[in-house]
Parts: structure tokens; sequence; C-alpha cells
């Protein structure tokens, strides 16, 4: 099995020497058999790899146990872990999203955080040929098209699945070999998740029609990527003179917006222009995961609609039918570049922050009372006579930081994000409150300690930032 896992990994070119590799780890089978490939292909090949386990809080104590057992492989095998936990339902249910999707995307967040924590530029997660069936599967059952067929690709932008190439049962025998043992998540025999119920009943009964459907399917995923990567570039030739991209001015490649042309679109073969659709929403997008095929078909029939007509889409993108071109735009990066980029306090005095919400911002004489002092999200108070320069709402720079505690240690602007599990996207959109690169307040999250109100103070700066919030 070792044999043919290291083929399938340099047919695809998944590890390289000196990559630095982040693996998904749940302490299943799938899991534990990846770490223990990886720790074989480093005996030959020169890379790091070290171990992410996510506790989602759902099974409660039998959660924590495999948190436990995972912790305790990883250092019988002397692997880096670093564990997560997070809460699945509770994030799930103020989302209004399953928990299968909930926990997929924690998870993968998860990943990523500590990927950049360690350095690293690649994600190995534990897939295998049976999870491609299922995938195909559930994509045929939720009508996902031609697209659907393709089930999971070996490489996705810097995650790899290095398992993808040998099915459960090559994994069980491998680990019986060795004398292994796993944790079994008991979620996994519930038929409430409908991937579940396809594992459990629809590919045993596959099997039962040919015992080689799994590896069948598999030869069909890889056609049917074929066949989309061959339409994503007839396609793009056809349509992408019709297109006009503009970019994000801080990320230069990044899309902001385009606009593309009625006339060239209604030029193109009917398969070639959904497919186009597709992909520009999924470069606009920045991936293509949530963009299914029914708002593909919303955009395409936006286009013989009347001027004026608009169109809401996943990542907060937004389609508006003009009279010859249809213009979509992501709505966080217009917003944020049509906002001023920075704002001179001058208290007192009220400011549009042009996102929705207003800042306003007032001096005080203070009487000492410490107990007046506001414990709320969106009202501050701050030892004026400290402040050193002018205060400067704006977004984030290189070299931000702030003060964590009184003995005056400092923390990277950064580097609390990461630790709040902030997303990238989002990190460009939080307000500042600024005196230089010390940072007085992270809207919405936390002061500096630096400044600080005290019995001493003299002289108070209230900041409050409304719009839907209360004081």
């Amino acid at each position: 099995m070792i044999n043919k896992i290291l083929e399938f990994q340099e047919k695809y070119h998944m590890i390289q020497e000196g990559d630095k590799i982040v693996a998904g780890f749940s302490g299943g089978a799938d899991s534990v058999c990846l770490l223990l490939v990886l720790k074989l292909l480093r005996e030959c090949l020169d890379f790091e790899f070290m171990a992410v386990h996510v506790e989602h809080g759902i099974r409660g104590e039998e959660s924590q146990k495999d948190a436990k057992s995972a912790q305790k492989f990883c250092q019988q095998n002397e692997i880096k872990i670093e564990v997560f936990h997070v809460d699945v339902p509770a994030k799930a249910a103020a989302a209004g999203m399953g928990l299968e999707e909930m926990a997929r995307q924690l998870r993968y967040q998860c990943f990523y955080d500590a990927c950049e924590r360690f350095g690293g530029n690649k994600i190995a997660v534990a897939h295998h040929s049976d999870d491609c069936a299922e995938t195909m599967l559930f994509q045929l059952s939720r009508g996902s098209g031609i697209r659907g067929l393709t089930g999971i690709m070996p490489v996705r932008d810097n995650i790899i699945r290095p398992l993808l190439c040998v099915s459960r049962k090559e994994i069980l025998e491998f680990l019986k070999e060795r004398g292994q043992e796993y944790c079994t998540d008991s979620t996994n025999d519930q038929d409430v998740y409908a991937r579940n119920r396809i594992r459990k009943y629809v590919i045993p009964q596959l099997l039962q029609i040919n015992n080689q459907a799994v590896e069948h399917m598999q030869r069909t995923a890889k056609l049917a990527a074929e066949v989309c990567d061959f339409l994503d570039t007839a396609a793009w030739d056809a349509g992408s003179e019709g297109v006009i991209i503009s970019y994000d001015k801080a990320d230069t490649e990044r899309i902001r917006e385009l606009r593309m042309r009625k006339d060239v679109l209604a030029r193109m073969h009917p398969v070639l222009q959904k497919n186009f659709l597709y992909q520009l929403l999924g470069r606009l997008a920045g991936s293509r995961k949530d963009i299914g095929s029914v708002h593909v078909t919303a955009l395409f029939e936006l286009f013989g609609q009347q001027a004026g007509k608009e169109l809401n889409l996943p990542y907060s993108l937004k389609a508006v039918c003009e009279y010859d071109y249809v213009w979509i735009f992501n709505q966080e990066l217009y917003r944020r570049e049509n906002a001023p980029d920075e704002i001179v306090l001058a208290p007192p005095g009220v400011w549009d922050l042009k996102d929705g919400r207003k800042l306003e911002a007032r001096v005080f004489d203070f009487d000492g009372d410490c107990k007046k002092i506001p414990e709320k999200r969106y009202t501050k108070w701050f030892d004026y006579d400290k402040i050193n320069s002018n205060v400067l709402l704006r977004k984030r720079r290189t070299g931000d930081y702030f003060i964590t505690d009184s003995s005056g240690n400092h923390k990277k602007l950064k580097a609390f994000f990461i630790q709040e599990k902030v997303p990238r996207l989002q990190r460009d959109l939080v307000w500042l409150l600024a005196d230089g690169s010390h940072i007085l307040w992270i809207v919405g999250y936390r002061i500096s300690e630096a400044y600080k109100v005290t019995q001493e103070t003299k002289r108070i700066l209230e900041v409050y930032v409304s719009g839907g919030n209360e004081k």
C-alpha cells in the first residue's frame, strides 16, 4: 500500500522537499493511517509535518476522550500536535446551518490557523477512494451536474489527499497488520447524516451489483474532471473577451468587481455559457465551494432581465443587470474601498464610517469613580492624557501592536487575529483606534492596557460605535 501511495503522491506532486504539512487528525482509522503514512514517507522525503485535532463539542465525554487519545498517539509517535476545541452546535444554531457543514467550516479554519502558525504550506486530509464514491453519489443526488461527478480531487489549492488512491478496506488491513488501534466516532453510525446513509446502505448495494463499483466510480470521477477541465478552457477562450475585470487596491491579485458583456455571452454555446459564469463567480469569490447550479442559473437568467434588477450571491457577491453588461462585485471589498482610509478624531464629533455605522467621540473630566467605566463591547473609555499623537480610526497596517497587560507586554495585531480565529478576509475590515502603531482599541474586541482608565485619570476619551449595537 505504501508504494501505491508513494507513486500516487508523486504523480500529483503532493509532497515536495522542504514542505511543512499540517495533517488533519481525528484519531479515527483514516487519519491514524494518514499520520503513519506521512511518518513513513518522511524517511525518504525531506519534509516536516504536524497533526491538528479538532474537538467539535458534539459528542460530550466521547469527544474529549478522542482528543486525549489523539494526543497520546502523537506523543508515542513523536509527532507534534495542536488541539482545538470548538462549539459546533452553538455556531451552527447561530448561523442557521447544519452540524456537518459548520463542523467542516470550523475544522478547516483550524487547519488554516495552525498552518499559519506552523509556517506550513500544505494541509493533508485523510479522504480515501470510498469517500470519493460517497461524494459522487451525494453530489449526484443534489443535482450538482457533471462537475459533481468529479468527486474529490487529489489536490485542491494547498490541500492534499495522499490516501485517495486506496480504499477503506486497504486502510483497515494496513492498521491491522501493525496492531494499531484507533477511535471510532459514534456519529458515523447515525442515519441522520446523508453521507452516513450513503455509506451504510447505498454503496453496499452497488458493491453487490459489481464488486468493483467504487473503483469504477473513481475512474469516472477522473474522466469527469478531465471533461470539466476541457470545458473550463473552452468557455474561458470563448467568453474572456467580454469581461472587464477590476482588482482590489489593497490586494492586486484579488478581483473586486467585473462586468460581463451580454452580447458576448449570448453568442456562446449553451454548454459553455453557464460554465463560464461559474468560473467568473469562482474567481470573484476566491472559491467555488458554495457556488451551486442554482446560483449559476439565477445569474444566467439575470442576463435576460431589465436593467436595474439585482441578485445576491454567496461570498457577499452581488450582480446587477445593466443595459449592455451584468455587473458582479464583492460587496465587502466595494464597501471597504469606498470607506475612508482613515479618520482623524478631533472630539467632540460624529463620523460616518461608510459601512452602515457611525462613530461618536467626546472628552470629559473624570471624577475618579472607576465603577462608572462601561463594560460594553462598542463603548470604550480611554485615558486621554496618555495618548501621544492624533488618534486615528483606520484599518490594519504592518507593525500594529497593543499592550496586553499591566506589565507592558506587547502583542502584534496579526498574532491577536490568529489567536481569536478572525478569518483572514475579515481582518482588513476591522476598524482600529490607533495612536501611531499602538492600537488603543480593536473595535468589537479589546483595548490596550496602556490606555486604561485608572483612579489617577484626569480626562476621558469616550468612543462609541453605533449601528445595531447598544452602548
